[in-house]
């Protein structure tokens, strides 16, 4: 059964970095910076008469019911839980302003337990940042009621999704920012890779930044392909094959166990056409201190290596760097304003 989260009436700040794959939200609790997560899926309410008899039973349709005008979406907000096969995810450039990520950004917010938002700081793909960004911050700046209170938004702003991972390594490893020599950013995520470049004074390069097309769907995608030449059945689950590989767990597939370390290895020759756009990207890496982080780090880092020539550091907490770092940036604005 779902448990409503405590609520504080102090002001506080939520850096909030919604991806195709996962929504993840990052807030300071008595002193303390807290992350969250959940799957970004907000589906259209319908079929509740079906599910209501079992919920005595604790089976529930979502964890959240969240009201976008007429319409009620359903966010199950436990990460634990395997998503559906039967779920299609959006992976299109449109996402940001559909009402299926304005009730993702709206379940986060009733995670956070903070109703008085003093600075909400949200992310988007590099590619799309100029379009969008407007626009998000219209909608999520002031009062909002979608059935669990009212929140209130004092100021909304959205930084390019790579920003965040910068403002957090500034705060974890300040040493990384060395005179003469520029930072660059790799951000791998579901469906988008992200590179930035900033010099020690975070003045963002921008002819050597830029969001292109490619991330862990690209070789999940891959893997199931393979998967489907030597197994019978369908691999459509994306979800439940990254999963295994994260947790190097065997895939589960019609009761019998896979390993998918082979079929992980047959499959990463699919980063190294993103790899090599990075590098056209930065054009060199020689006057550069390189990252990675993102959620999918761990599936382009040999490429990356490989392709680029050098060393690269993955940042600590790579999956939350985003989002602390959005938080970190919303403090900060937050003290600049007093």
């Amino acid at each position: 059964m779902f448990n409503e989260p405590s609520f504080h009436n102090q002001p506080g700040e939520v850096g909030l970095d919604v991806g195709y794959l996962s929504t993840k939200y990052a807030l300071r609790r008595d002193g303390k910076i807290v992350t969250g997560s959940f799957p970004s899926l907000a589906l259209r309410a319908s079929g509740v008469a079906i599910f209501s008899g079992l919920e005595s039973i604790g089976a529930r349709e979502a964890d959240l019911r969240i009201e976008i005008g007429d319409a009620s979406y359903l966010v199950n907000t436990s990460e634990v839980e395997v998503v559906s096969s039967s779920v299609i995810r959006t992976e299109n450039d449109q996402y940001p302003i559909t009402d299926e990520h304005d009730a993702l950004v709206k379940a986060a917010l009733v995670q956070s337990g903070i109703q008085n938002i003093s600075e909400l700081v949200l992310g988007l793909p590099m590619h799309t940042f100029q379009q969008y960004a407007p626009a998000l911050i219209k909608k999520f700046r002031g009062r909002h009621e979608f059935g669990h209170g009212t929140y209130t938004v004092r100021n909304a702003s959205v930084l390019p999704q790579g920003v965040g991972a910068f403002a957090f390594l500034r705060v974890k490893k300040p040493d990384a920012f060395m005179p003469d020599t520029s930072c660059c950013m790799i951000d791998c995520g579901w469906a988008t890779t992200d590179t930035l470049v900033a010099s020690p004074s975070f003045k963002i390069d921008p002819h050597r930044s830029r969001g292109i097309a490619g991330g862990a769907a690209l070789v999940l995608r891959h893997i199931a392909e393979l998967l489907q030449r030597d197994h019978s059945g369908r691999f459509s689950n994306l979800d439940r094959i990254d999963r295994a590989i994260v947790t190097g767990k065997p895939l589960i597939h019609a009761g019998r166990e896979i390993d998918l370390s082979p079929y992980l290895r047959r499959a990463l020759h699919v980063t190294i056409p993103v790899a090599r756009s990075v590098l056209t990207t930065i054009k060199t890496q020689e006057d550069l201190i390189v990252f990675a982080a993102g959620g999918a780090a761990h599936y382009y880092l040999e490429a990356l290596r490989e392709i680029l020539g050098c060393e690269i550091q993955v940042v600590d907490n790579p999956r939350f760097a985003n989002s602390i770092g959005f938080l970190l940036a919303g403090e900060a604005a937050r003290k600049g304003r007093q």
